[in-house]
């Protein structure tokens, strides 16, 4: 299927790993030259060389992407090796877990810097040109918590998530709605349960926390999900392609979920 984005720039902030990683290898499939940022250069290296390798076109970044004033330098650099950015891919790690009692309110303040600060940053560099050009596609890849609060049922408190999430799926509807016109769109996924590298660290983290095997952990953790499994990076990465494709046109300032059903909202 084409996408009808071939030759257009993708910046993939997170890049290099995990989810992040597939959907950088994906866009490269799908024609876009692809810019791959994350603060580890070796493994930013490797992504770049396994795009190449099928063919693709690919530069990489090293860069702290919890510094506002990195963005500026990434769009400059993004600009003078493949083009400035039509597609950008917000997927920066997540805030840790944690219950009211566990965190103070420095904790709470990075949170926001990471969730929603940096984001708003993104858009201040990547909008530009894709208001001129009159094309853009703009995706976060969140949480569920956007749509429905993690409680500790889970035996993990969330707080910073539950906090954060919030406000940046609401930032990206309210300049989704501002850009709309200009042919750019804005969108959130949800992620759910995915079996990641990261995933799998933190599974183990949670465990060892709640006195549980990590095997218990992750059953207590799926068997809230109706697929009764765990998600693939490839399938958030195919729902990521849809939304930066051109038939995606008409879908913007949504909170998209891929998380196997296991969210109970409603909207």
């Amino acid at each position: 299927m084409d996408l009808g984005i071939k030759g257009r720039t993708a910046l993939v902030l997170g890049g290099s790993k995990g989810i992040g990683r597939q959907i950088a290898l994906d866009l490269a499939d799908a024609g876009a030259n692809v810019i791959v940022v994350a603060r580890g250069q070796a493994a930013i290296d490797d992504t770049v060389a396994a795009i190449r390798a099928s063919g693709g076109t690919a530069s990489g970044i090293s860069a702290d992407l919890l510094d506002l004033d990195s963005y500026g330098r990434i769009h400059d650099r993004a600009v003078a090796e493949l083009g400035a950015p039509d597609i950008a891919i917000y997927n920066l790690d997540p805030p840790p877990p944690g219950t009211f009692a566990d965190v103070d309110e420095t904790m709470l303040a990075q949170a926001y810097h990471s969730v929603v600060l940096c984001y708003a940053r993104m858009l201040r560099v990547v909008l530009p040109h894709m208001q001129q050009q009159g094309w853009g596609r703009i995706v976060t890849i969140g949480s569920g918590t956007a749509k429905q609060i993690v409680r500790s049922g889970l035996n993990f408190g969330y707080v910073l998530a539950n906090s954060t999430r919030v406000a940046a799926a609401a930032l990206a509807k309210t300049v989704a709605g501002e850009v709309a016109a200009q042919g750019i769109t804005i969108n959130t996924i949800g992620t759910g349960y995915i079996d990641t590298e990261s995933n799998r660290t933190w599974t183990r983290a949670q465990a060892e926390a709640a006195g549980m095997s990590f095997d218990a952990f992750r059953a207590n953790m799926v068997q809230h999900i109706p697929a009764a499994r765990a998600g693939q990076p490839q399938e958030m990465a195919a729902l990521c392609l849809f939304l930066c494709s051109q038939a995606a046109g008409y879908t913007t300032g949504e909170t998209i979920l891929c998380d196997g059903g296991m969210t109970n909202s409603i909207l």
